[in-house]
């Protein structure tokens, strides 16, 4: 079944402890842990049924990172849509999971500013930043307390994937991550295809 945000937090014994827009700060500097979400109520399933692409964006991306490939060959803007368009979950809220080994401030506003293709300060979830919704998305997040940051993120991914309703005809349907979440556990890639996406 698809699953809320609420849902998602509850499920590791962890209670949302505040909730901001895409780039707006989050007033926390301890660690923990956030997600990305359509929705901007913690328990309600909202959802898009289609991959909600900006053209401009993946454009930018392919020339900003000029040794990107897609199955070893030279990418297409609408080779790069048609692949990514094959990980979108239609029935999920949320697109991506991330930690905060030290400060959620800092991390989240990392993640923020660092551009699509960019390496640094915060490369995971970038396929985030291929969308033209990015910023009517929303970040729930909590503290980890007495847990690892790592370890609570890597809680969470494994009950997303637990719970979700995912349709098996998903380019790799073994990952059946968030959106943006390339990775889980440590080491498990989702298979996609794309490769050097981000400079070096």
């Amino acid at each position: 079944m698809p699953i809320t945000v609420k849902e998602l937090f509850n499920s590791v014994g962890k209670e949302i402890m505040g909730q901001v827009k895409w780039n707006e700060k989050i007033n926390c500097s301890l660690p923990g842990v956030y997600c990305v979400a359509i929705s901007s109520k913690e328990d309600v399933l909202e959802t898009i049924e289609e991959y909600p692409v900006s053209v401009n964006k993946i454009e930018e991306w392919i020339e900003y990172v000029p040794n990107m490939k897609i199955d070893g060959n030279k990418p297409t803007v609408e080779a790069v849509v048609e692949r990514l368009n094959k990980f979108w979950l239609p029935k999920e809220t949320i697109l991506y999971i991330g930690k905060a080994g030290t400060s959620l401030r800092d991390r989240v506003n990392q993640y923020y500013n660092t551009k699509l293709g960019d390496k640094r300060p915060h490369a995971g979830g970038h396929w985030l930043k291929t969308l033209d919704n990015l910023n009517e998305l929303n970040v729930f997040w909590t503290v980890s307390g007495d847990k690892d940051a790592e370890e609570l993120e890597q809680e969470l991914l494994r009950k997303f994937v637990e719970s979700i309703d995912y349709n098996s005809e998903l380019y790799d349907d073994e990952h059946p991550f968030p959106f943006a979440n390339l990775e889980h556990p440590k080491g498990k890639r989702k298979i996609h295809g794309i490769s050097k996406s981000v400079n070096r």
